[in-house]
């Protein structure tokens, strides 16, 4: 048994440490790291490392105090700024790199909490150690494999809760929790339901610990105090209650107005901001940044109720876009420094990404081990609901989903090959 175990845990380590080269190989084959694209992140970090504190250019007026984003990755980008460290951004991709490659150990972790067992571990190890996209992010400076981490470490922490359900958890858990959300915002719900579903499998089985509760009421009361001081501030600064960020206002209107293409240009290639008239630009810009997100919102709610066809048209339009590719790169280039063809088998990646999900899934009920996919599904719908009745520009959005769906792929792949071996004579 012994031998075995060692045997597991060599082949873990095999799968980090290729995974860990994949990456760091390919930020040194793009090299972008000497003058590579930041948008707001690198404004508010360049910001931040001046001593001018957490503010930045914003969307539609002068530059100011801003929450359009939440406040840890901005930090982390700031930290080697200010630390005047040679090529800063080489060493923020060789960070993210390390990170991304950990998921080889926390995905499997993941599945084998929900399931009780380690059926599918390696193969979903080693997905995530050569899954492209995981390979190509951290040469990107954008919180993109930081929200995929920072979402699966807290999705682990609230399971292994279950597993040691213990005050000292439940403290680590609130901790990670609390950052995550300031790292990805859509963790505050992913994690509440990813606890739900298991508590309610766990409560079928008669063996869920009832106790558990208090123990989720700490980790709970933890994460509003990891909160509070970004809260804090965002109220002092303007004068509501934003508990995360201010930018879904301006994401909901971009994504629902009469120019609304689903995505964030127009269909001949133009910005969808640019098509907002003189006189409200110069209402917007007299606003702070709070104000003037929550005008956008109201006025895309107004034409949301008055064009209801329109809004759900749109809404499948993004749900399509986001989990396959926006038109964005075949409308503009900016902000595109690879060759388009990388967008395009992003898409032509996805559809066998699906496809093994879908095989897993069915594996999965039919093993009646149902808690994976119900818990695979809430997260891929959590994280794909606010992106589908905004925007859907991107592709690094929907990444902290994609290793829920491997976990699915790994599950399925190593059943299927289970069932196809023949039996020892």
């Amino acid at each position: 048994m012994r031998k075995e175990l060692r045997e597991k845990i060599a082949n873990l380590w095999v799968a980090f440490v290729f995974g860990a080269l994949l990456r760091i190989v390919a930020i040194f084959v793009f090299q972008d790291y000497y003058a590579p694209l930041t948008a707001e992140y690198g404004v508010v970090a360049q910001n931040l490392a001046l001593g001018k504190g957490f503010t930045g250019g914003g969307w539609l007026g002068p530059e100011g105090p801003t929450a359009l984003n939440v406040p840890v990755y901005p930090l982390f980008l700031a930290a080697f700024l200010y630390l005047r460290m040679p090529l800063p951004y080489l060493w923020v991709e060789l960070t993210q790199a390390l990170l991304s490659a950990f998921l080889v150990w926390l995905i499997p972790e993941i599945q084998r909490l929900l399931i009780g067992k380690r059926e599918g571990y390696f193969a979903t190890a080693w997905l995530i150690a050569v899954y492209p996209p995981l390979i190509y992010f951290p040469k990107q400076i954008s919180p993109a494999i930081f929200a995929t981490f920072f979402t699966a470490v807290s999705c682990w922490c609230c399971l292994k809760l279950f597993e040691r359900p213990n005050e000292r958890w439940a403290l680590m858990a609130g901790i990670v929790w609390g950052v995550a959300m300031q790292v990805e915002p859509i963790t505050l719900v992913v994690v509440p339901v990813i606890l739900g579903i298991k508590w309610v499998f766990e409560s079928l089985r008669q063996s869920a610990p009832y106790a558990l509760w208090k123990l989720v009421l700490m980790m709970v009361l933890v994460a509003i105090c990891m909160l509070s001081p970004w809260t804090i501030r965002n109220w002092c600064i303007f004068g509501r209650f934003i508990p995360l960020k201010t930018s879904f206002g301006l994401n909901f209107w971009m994504g629902n107005n009469p120019a609304a293409t689903g995505y964030q240009y127009t269909e001949d290639g133009k910005p969808i901001v640019s098509t907002i008239d003189p006189a409200t630009l110069t209402l917007l810009a007299s606003m702070d940044e709070a104000s003037r997100y929550a005008y956008l919102q109201r006025v895309a709610i107004d034409w949301v109720k008055t064009h209801p066809w329109q809004f759900v048209r749109l809404t499948l339009k993004r749900i399509y876009y986001l989990w396959l590719i926006s038109p964005t790169f075949r409308v503009t280039t900016e902000n595109i420094q690879e060759p388009l063809l990388l967008y395009q088998l992003r898409m032509w990646l996805q559809i066998p990404v699906l496809l093994v999900a879908a095989v897993g899934s069915i594996m999965a009920y039919r093993n009646r081990e149902r808690l994976l996919p119900l818990a695979v599904l809430g997260w891929v719908v959590v994280f794909t609901a606010p992106y589908a009745i905004s925007v859907a520009g991107n592709t690094r959005f929907r990444l902290p989903a994609e290793p829920a769906l491997l976990m699915l792929g790994g599950y399925g792949i190593e059943t299927l090959l289970r069932l196809n071996r023949k039996p020892e004579t």
